[in-house]
């Protein structure tokens, strides 16, 4: 059944307001920035629609140091949700305190990438508590998982979509099997699609090979698929395979990465700004509680994601955001690193090789926190000359970070699901059935995972136990 009208990016009623958040699970060298920063960038505007929120960041602008770190730990006597708290640390202005931060930001073209990915509010003021979700058995891949927003968030009803007695094709377009993080992603999207006994599923797997996207995207055009689901690995080169289907009357909905066709019906977006803002608040934290309070003072390698990426862009940048109120912290190094575990490993050998005085090390997934933690056991750095652990701060949600956590050699760890393809087909079908959907959908920001829980500047952290059985791989 092809649509010939159909509702176009409906928002009326569903209160969604533009923000900002940041991008991609996993990420590929080929996903670059395009363009420079803006000139003058260095102050990016940011704020909430919390007005709450948006007082609290008026208030702490030009607060710097220790005068900085009391009003982040006065937020814990402000009765805020863990929501109010991370959207406050995702939407800090980057201070230009510590000066060498502020270059490094404006110099990576950060405040052109990292402020550019979308943002919205939870739709229907939708709130994620733990221990939401629905149990699966992955369709793909055969593995118990649970989905953390099944079911609760944009809720579809079990059964037949639209026309009963129509069958809707849906192609879905994606990344390698092979990869556990998309592997489990389709997971999500096919648990959906089985929901619905009208719907149908074309699987295409492109490889992380943007010209094969190209290809398999007119091959759905050609055979008239109803609608399309895609994780678009690279923003620039997607652009013109979804412009061709959105111009065939083909609704195309992406999630976690964006297309750079902009005019795409539906983006559901990931929490990339959340894991950097995290990560970096409990930096600050752990960095306060070892000078007593007196003193924010640390030196910090960060192993990143592939220059120019949305992953980069948005875990980098907003880490960098959090700490540019600190002058005391030194990046002694911020290298960008293939998705590839070996060099990431290399990378982390030469940073201990290179420097004696390294406090922390922020891996921007979890395999880069991995091999960090590796390589700080082969050298014998896991325990720092001031007699503290070293910390290892990571993002996503494989398993391996969290026996690495609950052993003490990973400090914290910031989910990024890629079960969010449920999410995603529920937009898709919506969209098919005449249903008013939001053009961005966002999914919501999960509370950093430390060893014991603990509360950091307000934010109630998740215990290990706690977010386990929503890990992936």
């Amino acid at each position: 059944m092809k649509l010939a009208a159909r509702p176009r990016h409906l928002v009326a009623g569903l209160g969604i307001a533009a923000l900002m958040v940041g991008i991609a699970g996993c990420s590929s060298p080929a996903d670059r920035q395009e363009g420079p920063a803006p000139e003058g960038a260095g102050q990016p505007t940011t704020t909430s629609s919390d007005p709450a929120i948006a007082a609290l960041l008026e208030e702490v602008q030009g607060k710097s140091d220790l005068e900085a770190l009391a009003f982040f730990e006065s937020l814990d006597d402000m009765d805020l949700s863990d929501a109010q708290v991370i959207d406050f640390f995702v939407n800090l202005p980057l201070s230009d305190a510590n000066q060498e931060i502020y270059d490094l930001y404006n110099s990576r073209g950060f405040a052109n990438g990292a402020e550019a990915y979308p943002r919205a509010e939870m739709v229907d003021g939708f709130e994620w508590q733990s221990g939401m979700g629905t149990q699966i058995t992955g369709p793909f891949t055969n593995q118990a998982l649970k989905l953390p927003f099944s079911d609760e968030y944009i809720p579809l009803p079990e059964g037949p979509i639209g026309d009963p007695d129509e069958t809707y094709t849906i192609g879905l377009l994606s990344g390698g099997l092979s990869d556990a993080w998309i592997a489990n992603y389709q997971d999500s999207v096919g648990y959906e699609a089985a929901r619905h006994e009208n719907v149908t599923l074309d699987v295409r797997d492109y490889n992380f090979d943007m010209a094969k996207y190209s290809t398999e995207m007119d091959a759905l055009i050609a055979q008239q698929v109803d609608a399309i689901v895609t994780w678009p690995m690279v923003e620039s080169s997607s652009a013109a395979p979804v412009q061709r289907a959105e111009e065939a009357g083909i609704p195309v909905i992406t999630a976690d990465r964006t297309s750079g066709y902009k005019d795409v019906t539906s983006r559901v977006t990931g929490n990339f700004p959340a894991n950097g803002a995290q990560n970096a608040m409990y930096l600050v934290w752990k960095l306060a509680q070892e000078g007593g309070g007196e003193a924010v003072d640390g030196n910090v390698v960060v192993l990143g994601k592939p220059a120019g990426s949305t992953a980069d862009n948005t875990r980098g940048g907003f880490f960098l955001k959090v700490l540019s109120y600190f002058p005391g912290i030194e990046i002694l190094k911020y290298e960008n690193i293939d998705d590839n575990r070996q060099a990431s490993a290399e990378a982390a050998q030469n940073a201990f090789a290179t420097y004696d005085n390294i406090d922390a090390i922020f891996g921007a997934d979890s395999n880069k926190a991995a091999v960090a933690a590796q390589a700080a056991e082969q050298a014998g750095r896991m325990t720092r000359a001031n007699g503290e652990p070293l910390i290892i701060m990571s993002t996503d949600d494989a398993k391996e970070i969290f026996t690495l956590l609950d052993n003490g050699q990973v400090s914290v760890n910031t989910p990024y699901t890629p079960l969010i393809g449920d999410v995603q087909m529920r937009v898709a079908l919506n969209v098919l059935a005449g249903n008013e959907v939001p053009r961005d959908v966002a999914t919501p920001n999960i509370p950093m995972v430390t060893k014991d829980g603990v509360k950091i500047f307000g934010l109630q952290t998740l215990t290990p136990e706690a977010w386990f059985e929503y890990t992936f791989g």
